[in-house]
């Protein structure tokens, strides 16, 4: 729907072109979707609650994203993307929910199978039935998107700017695999085949779950960017690129209202959610499993009106902000790996190889306060160490893999060398929040990266003192030399970006977050949002009412960001502590 509603600025000398584009879309829905559209859910969902009552405008729209590529011996091939859209002018309130293609349900006579099965076995029609006896939730309109309209209307608009999260790689094994996938992390314009392997990439931890919050960040992405578009010379290739490879039973007059109002919707009245599960394999097939509870909560977060904004907001560090626009913060997950994890009974010698003066005293004071007892402290005979290790002797072992985890480490070394568990301060070590030191360039986890890109870089380059607990150094872009070119549709402004990945119980995740730092300070990226002033400098919030996007601020002539997690699990204090942490770094 995010790429529908550019089509609010067709003129009216063009409507009855508009207009035919649409019939012609309306004219390819099959009768029993519009049969199917007609009647009620047969059940609904145990545990769903709703605020308020739905407004005389409300709607819920079934989008589905299909692809016959890979299935050209089946009828319908298989519904590759499944998402409702809650539409409700009257409260202004637009939510998203994203069903996972691989969800394990119970299709209307058919028995129990993955939820994308529906449509193979029966169509779009069976999908909808599916999906309400599921939610309990009654699809009022269709709509189905080929996967090539969306790489042909990607390429219209002359590509959408995203801030990828991190490096997306996969190689084509075999025929009936997907295609290669090399997408490089940054801030960039993506167009059509890369905007494609973006939002369809699954080949990592998350599965399904990440390419849901991709496809979601996209479309926020798009309907960020669509007022900035020149659209009068735009629209004619995109309504072809989008009619000609959509079906839905949403009339010309329908589109021209719902993208009118939904362009001007302000963030707040923005939500996002996502049914996740387990994904055991059961008769050596793969599924998402989620139970009643879990998906009666999503559709609930999914038809609640959120309250209104208070605009008021305090930065991390206390000071007050003053709103300019019409984003809000929120309060996200907690990122805490280790909390008051019981270190009781261990002795640890420190030292302290990172050239960090005082950092091996902070973390004596941080691992005293878990219970252990510090041996011996000081400095290693040499400095530079990139990562943090923990040495132990021959029957330690338990001992030095929880220590490691506290830290979060992967490197755990028995050796004969020691006399009891060493923790070894590398470069990458980071203290929590509680014991930090002061902020400065000799502060920063990983410094000596960031002090060689300062050397670089053709602008001033902030680096955080201070990093969410968790979170390591992880990649760059570029991953060699100073910055890489954003391509700014007239030409291209340098920019660099750090990536930061979080761990919990020491285990590496798919959760990345971003520091970009880029002198093209009219990006996209510096979108309205929560301004929260403090020191002289002010933060922009941008994202929705219960998720954090990003955060950004100028200075010099230099555009920074903060960017989130894919999954928001960064709330929006930890955020503002980063980029209130950043500090300048010396240059020569």
């Amino acid at each position: 729907m995010g790429l529908l509603v550019l089509v609010m600025g067709v003129a009216g000398g063009s409507y009855l072109w508009f207009r035919s584009q649409v019939v012609a879309s309306n004219a390819r829905v099959p009768v029993e979707v519009k049969t199917q559209l007609t009647d009620k859910p047969s059940s609904t969902l145990p545990g769903v609650t709703v605020d308020v009552p739905a407004s005389p405008s409300a709607m819920n729209v079934l989008v589905l994203g299909s692809d016959h590529r890979a299935q050209d011996n089946e009828e319908y091939g298989r519904s590759d993307t499944i998402i409702i859209l809650h539409i409700d002018p009257d409260n202004d309130y637009l939510s998203i929910l994203s069903i996972p293609r691989d969800l394990r349900v119970q299709i209307p006579g058919h028995g129990t199978d993955k939820i994308n099965a529906a449509y193979a076995i029966d169509g779009p029609a069976l999908t909808i039935k599916t999906v309400e006896a599921l939610t309990g939730i009654d699809i009022n309109h269709y709509m189905e998107v080929d996967f090539k309209a969306f790489q042909d209307m990607t390429d219209a608009l002359g590509g959408v700017y995203v801030d990828v999260d991190r490096r997306y790689y996969h190689v084509q094994s075999s025929a009936q695999d997907y295609e290669t996938i090399k997408l490089a992390p940054g801030y960039q314009l993506l167009k059509g085949s890369d905007a494609l392997d973006y939002v369809r990439f699954r080949h990592d931890l998350t599965g399904d779950f990440g390419r849901m919050q991709r496809q979601q960040r996209f479309l926020a992405a798009l309907r960020e960017q669509a007022m900035g578009w020149n659209l009068p010379f735009k629209l004619p290739a995109l309504i072809s690129a989008l009619f000609d490879n959509i079906s839905t039973d949403l009339g010309a007059n329908d589109f021209l209202k719902l993208a009118y109002w939904g362009v001007r919707l302000p963030g707040s009245r923005m939500r996002q959610v996502s049914i996740n599960g387990d994904t055991p394999t059961i008769g050596g097939i793969s599924y998402v499993v989620a139970d009643e509870a879990t998906i009666a909560k999503a559709v609930t977060d999914f038809l609640n009106v959120p309250p209104v904004v208070d605009l008021t907001a305090t930065s991390a560090k206390g000071s007050t902000s003053s709103s300019d626009s019409s984003t809000g913060g929120s309060s996200g997950v907690s990122t805490s790996t280790t909390g008051k994890t019981d270190l009781a009974g261990i002795q640890v010698d420190i030292l302290n190889a990172n050239g960090r003066s005082g950092e091996g005293a902070a973390a004596s004071n941080w691992l005293t306060s878990l219970g252990a007892t510090i041996g011996s402290l000081g400095n290693a005979s040499q400095t530079g160490l990139r990562v943090t290790k923990v040495s132990y002797p021959s029957g330690q072992a338990s001992a030095a893999r929880l220590v490691a985890e506290v830290v979060g480490t992967d490197s755990v070394i028995r050796t004969s060398s020691v006399a009891r568990v060493t923790l070894t301060l590398g470069e990458d070590f980071v203290l929590p929040k509680d014991f930090a030191l002061p902020p400065g360039p000799d502060s920063v986890p990983n410094s000596s990266e960031w002090k060689a890109l300062a050397k670089m870089v053709p602008f001033a380059v902030e680096a955080p003192s201070y990093l969410p607990e968790g979170f390591k150094y992880y990649d760059r872009m570029p991953p060699t030399g100073a910055t890489y070119d954003i391509n700014t549709g007239g030409g291209t402004e340098p920019a660099f970006k750090m990536i930061y990945q979080l761990r919990l119980n020491g285990r590496k995740t798919d959760e990345y977050m971003g520091i970009t730092e880029t002198v093209w300070t009219d990006a996209p990226a510096a979108s309205k949002g929560i301004g929260v002033k403090d020191g002289g400098i002010t933060y922009t919030i941008v994202g929705s009412n219960q998720k954090v996007d990003h955060i950004w601020w100028k200075q010099d002539g230099v555009l920074y960001w903060v960017s989130n997690t894919l999954s928001y699990v960064l709330s929006r204090d930890e955020l503002l502590t980063v980029a209130e942490s950043m500090v300048r770094m010396p240059t020569p």
